[in-house]
């Protein structure tokens, strides 16, 4: 069973299981939410509270056969693989890495510090080469959410606009962009022949076949954890 974790307080576990079940009805995995925690992840201080509450409820992790961390940011991802003997795909990690072995890729996404914090994962994740671009919309998590029109005609416009600075692969930085991905990604795919790769989605994709196939190491890079 894949877990999917919304590491953030919320009600998203609905739409997230819908979502997932129109391209894989018949697989078997569960969305988990915080009970308490950050109302989104739009900082580092965000990313820091919503590690602590996920490393306060390991035990309702460690049974799954993998857990797919449902934002952009990879909050706690290095931390749960320490901590736990499953493997643990961030989706902003393997979003990256998939655009990357597609080409030169953009990301769009939100937030004051979006453009800064996407160069850092890209150079985290070793993608950095392959990163032309980062396009911020004036729109907030909370946003895009609850989708308007004119979001997702920003969305677009700074999809074109990623696609005229030489982008092979659009990338959304943020999964709440389930919201508008599916006619987004149709639209750019019919008129330009982009793809345009929705990160909780491509994730997931990638955790049901790898996950069968290999776990973490647990010498070396991911040889700490909780003393106990």
């Amino acid at each position: 069973m894949i877990l999917i974790v919304d590491p953030i307080k919320g009600e998203l576990d609905n739409p997230t299981k819908e979502y997932i079940s129109k391209y894989f009805p018949n697989d078997d995995f569960r969305v988990l939410s915080l009970k308490d925690g950050p109302k989104t992840i739009e900082s580092f201080t965000d990313k820091t509270l919503a590690c602590f509450k996920l490393l306060e409820n390991l035990n309702m992790l460690k049974n799954a056969d993998a857990i797919v961390v449902n934002c952009f940011a990879d909050p706690c991802l290095f931390e749960l693989r320490e901590n736990l003997s499953i493997p643990i795909f961030g989706a902003g990690e393997t979003t990256m890495h998939i655009a990357a072995m597609l080409g030169e890729f953009s990301v769009i996404g939100p937030g004051d510090n979006m453009i800064s914090w996407t160069r850092i994962q890209a150079r985290e994740h070793g993608v950095f080469d392959k990163l032309v671009s980062v396009h911020k919309i004036e729109f907030s998590v909370d946003d895009i959410l609850e989708p308007s029109g004119r979001l997702y005609e920003v969305t677009k416009d700074a999809c074109i606009k990623a696609i005229n600075n030489g982008a092979d692969v659009v990338v959304l930085g943020c999964t709440g962009f389930m919201t508008i991905a599916e006619r987004l990604k149709e639209e750019i795919w019919k008129k330009f022949r982009i793809p345009v790769l929705e990160p909780l989605l491509t994730t997931y994709s990638v955790a049901r076949s790898l996950s069968l196939v290999f776990r973490h190491g647990k010498k070396g890079l991911f040889s700490g954890g909780i003393k106990r």
